[in-house]
């Protein structure tokens, strides 16, 4: 069924099913489904008793405290802090939150310091 005059026949006459797709393998055979354990799967499996006692497991790993020190955080931003505030004693990461940092009262500066957990009391 060819159309008239070259142009395009409708979409409702022509047949995909029937038309040979040299791109696909006619051997192609589907993996085999791999099995995907969740996370509470993976902890329920480590938790049971048939491992030797000293087999680490995701409960039971034992690490020795870094060596590095910690990271300083800017309060405000969360980027990396270079440099503390001495009257708020907040941490900021550069001189345009420096100037947010001196704008802001004693109160919304102490508020900043007990969410990092310093309990500094500003007077």
């Amino acid at each position: 069924m060819s159309p008239p005059n070259g142009s395009v026949p409708p979409y409702d006459s022509i047949d995909l099913t029937i038309r040979h797709r040299p791109f696909k393998n006619p051997n192609y055979k589907r993996p085999t489904q791999k099995r995907i354990k969740t996370l509470k799967q993976i902890l329920s499996s480590t938790s049971r008793t048939d491992f030797p006692p000293d087999f680490p497991t995701y409960t039971n790993i034992e690490a020795p405290p870094s060596l590095f020190p910690p990271k300083k955080w800017c309060d405000i931003t969360g980027l990396p802090a270079s440099y503390v505030d001495p009257y708020t004693k907040l941490r900021y990461h550069n001189k345009e939150i420096f100037g947010v940092v001196r704008k802001m009262g004693v109160s919304n500066a102490q508020m900043f310091l007990e969410l990092r957990g310093a309990n500094v009391i500003l007077k």
